[in-house]
């Protein structure tokens, strides 16, 4: 948490850091168009909690949501009848926007959601959904900790529209448009603007929790003209592939038999790697090991890497953890 105000307070720096004056902290169906947003469990929370964030201004173009929580585990639901298959759902608990759901244990985890104003999108709702723990349910005690920002973006900025929409835009306000070091490029899901730093798989839960079937998306890393090179050093990797593996797998080993669809294949992409050790090209990572393994990636566009997550569940798939250099 601590690291994501100092980003905050770089990104504002010309401005001065001046930290939790205008924070807005809206109840379970409360609104808010505040830029800074602070959203925490109520002591006896309901059933459904919803929040409803308006547009700051015009400019807006994306929410960050940071967040720490916890939350019921996913479900393993059996697919269908007499089938021994499973998918790790999110059912009991689970916290969703924009077609979005995660639940189970997070320490600060963060995500980015479109919202553009100029668009005509003026609300985002925020949803956090809770099982009836009456009966002596063994769940856990439901916690949350979310700060949302809205930010800023110029128009003409590849995240917003061309062309405002007349009639359906909020109130124009003053904007410094001093966002820029927190905005992420079109399309991903989480955004690093840092030059180093740790990422993790949602429910990480140090290596204990499992990851929700059915994920594709999108980690992306801060470019400068000066990049040349992503370097990702695993220290957990748990990832599904066709055979119980100790040791990290590449490729087509992490495709289920007789399929290369990204819907039959639980993998982290990362274009243009190698895995420094070997001096091996790959492109598609999974397996499971938990000893260091350190792969980098000169891919001369944007930096990132994928994760998919197909539907169906394996007793390894607890998910990754690595630290990141980008040089």
């Amino acid at each position: 948490m601590r690291s994501y105000i100092a980003i905050v307070c770089l990104s504002t720096l010309l401005a001065g850091c001046v930290q939790a004056a205008s924070v807005a902290t809206p109840n379970c169906g409360g609104s808010t168009s505040a830029k800074d947003i602070k959203l925490v469990n109520p002591a006896n929370p309901p059933r459904a909690c919803e929040y409803h964030i308006n547009a700051y201004s015009k400019y807006v173009c994306q929410l960050r949501i940071d967040f720490a929580m916890t939350l019921a585990q996913p479900t393993l639901q059996q697919q269908q009848q007499e089938s021994a298959l499973r998918s790790a759902v999110c059912t009991e608990d689970y916290f969703e926007v924009n077609g979005l759901r995660l639940c189970g244990v997070e320490v600060w985890q963060h995500i980015y959601v479109p919202f553009n104003a100029t668009a005509g999108v003026n609300r985002v709702d925020l949803l956090i959904s809770l099982a009836n723990r009456a009966g002596g349910v063994s769940l856990p005690t439901p916690e949350w900790n979310m700060v949302v920002t809205q930010l800023e973006c110029p128009a003409g900025a590849s995240v917003r529209e061309l062309l405002p929409m007349d009639g359906q835009q909020p109130e124009m306000r003053a904007s410094s448009f001093s966002d820029g070091f927190l905005v992420a490029p079109p399309g991903c899901l989480q955004y690093f603007p840092e030059a180093k730093g740790v990422v993790k798989s949602f429910n990480y839960n140090d290596g204990k929790g499992i990851y929700p079937s059915h994920m594709n998306y999108a980690i992306c890393f801060r470019r400068t003209t000066d990049t040349s090179s992503l370097n990702i050093r695993s220290y957990f990797f748990h990832v599904g592939a066709e055979t119980a593996a100790s040791s990290l797998m590449t490729d087509s080993s992490c495709y289920r038999s007789g399929s290369s669809s990204v819907e039959n294949a639980d993998f982290l992409m990362v274009p243009q790697a190698k895995l420094v050790e070997s001096n091996q090209r790959a492109t598609y990572f999974c397996g499971a090991t938990q000893g260091d393994v350190v792969i980098n990636s000169n891919n001369p566009g944007p930096l990132l890497v994928l994760f998919n997550s197909d539907e169906i569940y394996d007793s390894n798939e607890a998910g990754f953890a690595f630290t990141y250099t980008v040089a």
